[in-house]
């Protein structure tokens, strides 16, 4: 048997077993209202009876008071009786209240309250006997159907999360093929190399300069001079070259006081370091100019990069999100394969379930 047609055999079943109840229920909703009735009634006549003359007059005023309430108490329970399923909510609160009243009123009124106590034993059994006729006639709970309806809901979430993931798949290549067209353009590419080799230059006479008047170092130190000047380059030999006039005038102070190989290199900066320095310059600006440019360019880059990131992450939600549907899926597929062996012991036939 198929499992669609198996379904619609257990939902006959089902609905048969729900009638089969409804008339237990109903038969016995019948006897149960019959009782309540009865002990309404019974209620009634203990209200109206009168105290016997003979009782203590302290007895008869606590008797008078409990009888009010006894009656009030339980003539409010047995009202809230509509069907046999009420009679379950009901019990344990007439239990509870046996407990907490009637004690003086059976020493005044013992027969009346005995056989209203009868009544509401019968009122317990004929619930006992609706349990026990009720639970012959059942069926097992089947989820098939409800299981079957969730994995398709989660396998067209799959599809509608996999659909989604491959259009940001696509917005990320499209990005990606954009960034490489950019960074392909003769225009960005001569930039590049160019700052790339202006940096090199820079850095080679920055170091070239360095290297040469860093040698004053020594002797000036040795001095023990208190020029700003001096301090400064004593800090960093680069001063030089962004102070080249102020170092020029602390070298003339000092040239008469230099060995002859220091001589030689301040000769060196004497005659360079301003051409030197100047060039460095002009070079920076240059640097500062391909940079500008090359901004344009990066700017765009970057801001696609960062939406690269952006669809990366959300490939990356839309996978784990996927990950989560597929275990879910295997959770219910064990579900269901145990609904459909409940279904085929209901049915008494093996089922397909294709």
């Amino acid at each position: 048997m198929k499992l669609r047609e198996a379904l619609r055999e257990y939902e006959k079943i089902k609905e048969d077993v729900k009638k089969q109840r409804q008339k237990i229920a109903e038969k016995y909703t019948k006897t149960s209202k019959e009782i309540v009735s009865k002990i309404l009634k019974n209620l009634e006549k203990l209200e109206q009876k009168e105290l016997p003359k003979k009782v203590d007059p302290r007895l008869a005023r606590i008797v008078e008071v409990e009888k009010e309430r006894y009656i009030t108490a339980l003539r409010n329970m047995v009202k809230k009786i509509e069907n046999i399923e009420d009679v379950k909510k009901i019990l344990p609160e007439i239990s509870k209240f046996h407990v907490a009243h009637g004690r003086h009123l059976l020493l005044v009124f013992e027969k009346e309250v005995y056989e209203i106590n009868a009544l509401l034993k019968s009122l317990s059994k004929e619930y006992s006997a609706y349990l026990e006729e009720i639970n012959k006639v059942g069926i097992e709970n089947v989820k098939a159907k409800e299981l079957l309806k969730e994995l398709e809901d989660l396998k067209s979430h799959i599809k509608e999360e996999e659909r989604s993931k491959e259009n940001l798949m696509t917005q990320l290549k499209r990005l990606q093929e954009q960034i490489e067209e950019l960074e392909n353009k003769p225009e960005f590419k001569a930039l590049k190399e160019s700052e790339e080799k202006l940096r090199r230059e820079i850095s080679q006479k920055e170091i070239k300069i360095r290297s040469k008047v860093s040698k004053l170092q020594k002797p000036i130190k040795r001095m023990r001079m208190p020029d700003a000047t001096a301090r400064e380059f004593l800090k960093d030999s680069a001063y030089a070259i962004h102070h080249p006039e102020e170092f020029l005038k602390l070298l003339d102070k000092i040239k008469d006081n230099l060995d002859k190989k220091y001589k030689k290199t301040a000769e060196w900066a004497k005659t360079n370091l301003v051409k030197e320095s100047q060039e460095l310059n002009a070079m920076k600006e240059r640097l500062t100019k391909i940079e500008e440019k090359l901004s344009t360019f990066i700017g765009e880059e970057e801001a696609k990069k960062r939406e690269i990131e952006e669809l990366k992450k959300k490939i990356q939600e839309k996978e784990e999100k996927i990950r989560s549907f597929k275990k879910q899926i295997h959770e219910l597929e064990e579900e269901l394969r145990k609904s459909i062996s409940k279904l085929e012991r209901i049915l008494g036939e093996k089922i397909e379930r294709s």
